[in-house]
């Protein structure tokens, strides 16, 4: 065990990180993937994502980046061109350092303490990242290896046992105060939140990117906000949703009032900024179950991500009692069941009497669900396995407002208070509606609890009601004028809908308005399609033209320009000019 005075970091009491070991960082930023880096000796350095290497990059002694678009010959130029050699990879981007030092003749498995850093990962992201666990092959096969993480979970990879866990305490108080706050409504919740936070910089740590747009939207937060995420999601943001200040990577200069952080920024990423901000971490497995975050990793890495520390910590979570909580006991004997019906069909693939046989208990075994635990040569992948248990545990641990506390009281980096964000009926129905993932869904969930208010409205209804019609008043003036059943006649289509209720009503020129419910400015539509649907609408409303009805007489309507392709004509709609 190593104790580290206050202010002391790893370099401070150790030369170098030893072989075979993991090191047990109870205390985070302690320098760990710094010290390897100053030590005397080449080194990889695997990290979980991006952003950790990039801040690194910047800072001596420099570290050479093999990630995303970073190709073999840029790794194969730097292996020439330096005699000490400090590289940082993603797991995914491995393969590019092995064929690089092929190119050069090196042997890597010799040359190279190899380094992984923040292995928890590896059991907590294998779930979605598959080629996370790509090194552990090659892992085993160097000289000089070690891992390391601020929250090691337990291994179950038998070849790690012979490791030794170095463990790094501290012997000053490092404990992080936390608010803990149950809430029904993380809405209600996240409001009274930025009520009393009117000050300063708020950094919210919310693993979904859905949720995060909701937030801005929500509480009007679009034009003093910033969001730092994957590149993916970068583009979901910018294209979807017009939203322009996303980054994938992280600047000081880019932040705002309020800056949102996905997963990819959650651990082993130095966030180094002259204030101290207010954080804020969201859970809400109604939304997304990659919102729950799990005390002992991520809430500990987030928090620790702040280098000059934080101004407070906040953990808003919604718990939902629908979960079907397990042991870690029960996972494994259920993984266990699993692979013993998967070996059973192996035998009988192999002793299997005819092709015919032998290919359907091939096409079975191909399928079966014990094969996710297997890597691509059938061998036993056994951080998927870890990855499993985990995640059941922090799953279960959502289930009630008791079990997060006795989870929090039982970690040791916080001192939490706990605190509980009260709700009424309409709260709770305001949050079944905004847990909808999508548009239609959330429709469908209004037009049910409208239908379930008792004529006459009381006041609570009434309040509720204008609540909604302020979110989406297009399906409120629906199902009070259609009514419930109709709505879901026409299958909460909004083209079909809207037509019903322009012909329900009697003022307007009810032509027009079914023509601008059909064609949309900025479209470009055939002169077949422009004639079908115009005669379609005057047949409705039992309306004959004077002329023959074509696709020019879309002119009528719109300000348009022709438009053509190798088959067809038509036109393309620039403004209404009724």
């Amino acid at each position: 065990m190593i104790t580290l005075k206050k202010g002391q970091y790893l370099s401070n009491v150790l030369s170098e990180i030893p072989t075979d070991c993991i090191l047990s960082k109870r205390v985070p930023g302690c320098g760990a993937t710094t010290l390897e880096l100053k030590t005397n000796r080449n080194s990889i350095i695997i990290v979980p994502n991006v952003p950790v290497i990039q801040s690194k990059e910047k800072k001596e002694p420099y570290p050479k980046g093999v990630y995303e678009d970073v190709t073999v010959s840029e790794v194969v130029t730097y292996l020439k061109e330096n005699i000490r050699y400090k590289i940082m990879t993603t797991p995914e981007s491995f393969g590019k350092i092995k064929v690089a030092c092929e190119k050069c003749n090196i042997n890597i498995y010799s040359e190279f303490f190899l380094l992984m850093d923040e292995c928890h990962q590896l059991v907590k992201d294998v779930d979605y990242r598959n080629f996370i666990v790509l090194p552990m092959a090659d892992f085993f096969k160097f000289k000089n290896k070690a891992m390391v993480s601020a929250t090691p979970l337990g291994f179950s990879d038998p070849r790690l046992k012979k490791f030794e866990t170095l463990e790094v305490r501290a012997d000053y108080d490092y404990q992080q105060e936390i608010t803990v706050i149950n809430a029904y409504n993380t809405t209600k919740a996240i409001g009274e939140y930025l009520e009393s936070h009117q000050n300063g910089t708020v950094c919210f740590f919310v693993n979904s990117i859905t949720q995060i747009y909701s937030i801005m939207k929500h509480f009007k937060l679009l034009e003093d906000s910033t969001v730092y995420c994957a590149p993916k999601s970068v583009t979901k943001l910018k294209e979807g949703y017009d939203f322009t200040n996303a980054y994938k990577e992280w600047s000081a200069e880019t932040m705002k009032r309020y800056n949102f952080f996905t997963g990819r920024f959650f651990s082993a990423f130095d966030l180094e900024l002259d204030y101290k901000p207010d954080l804020l971490m969201i859970t809400d497995p109604y939304i997304s179950p990659y919102t729950m975050l799990d005390v002992d990793t991520d809430c500990i890495q987030i928090c620790g991500r702040f280098r000059k520390g934080i101004n407070s910590a906040t953990h808003i979570y919604r718990v939902n009692p629908e979960i079907c909580a397990k042991s870690k006991e029960q996972k494994l004997q259920e993984i266990h069941d699993l692979e013993v019906g998967y070996r059973t069909l192996q035998r009988y693939y192999n002793n299997a009497d005819s092709k015919n046989d032998r290919m359907a208990f091939g096409q079975v075994i191909d399928i079966h669900p014990f094969r996710k635990y297997l890597y691509s040569d059938l061998t036993k992948n056994w951080f998927r396995i870890d990855c499993d248990v985990n995640e059941v545990l922090v799953i279960g641990r959502y289930k009630s407002e008791q079990t997060m506390e006795d989870w929090y009281n039982k970690c040791h980096y916080f001192t939490p208070t706990f605190e509980t964000c009260n709700s009424n009926e309409n709260d709770e129905k305001m949050e079944t509606i905004m847990s909808a993932r999508t548009t239609r869904d959330k429709r469908k969930k209004m037009v049910e609890i409208l239908s379930q208010f008792e004529q006459p409205l009381s006041e609570n209804a009434f309040d509720f009601i204008n609540k909604i019609r302020k979110i989406d008043p297009f399906i409120v003036e629906a199902f009070e004028v259609l009514g419930k059943e109709r709505v879901e006649e026409l299958n909460y289509n909004q083209k079909q809908i809207n037509e019903e209720l322009i012909l329900r009503q009697r003022k307007g020129n009810r032509a027009i308005r079914l023509i601008k419910n059909s064609f949309k400015v900025g479209n470009t539509y055939t002169n077949d399609y422009i004639k079908d649907e115009l005669t379609r609408i005057f047949d409705m409303l039992e309306i004959h033209p004077e002329r023959t009805v074509k696709g020019s007489m879309i002119k009528d309507y719109f300000q348009a320009e022709v438009w053509r392709n190798e088959n067809c004509r038509g036109y393309r709609l620039i403004m209404a000019v009724v």
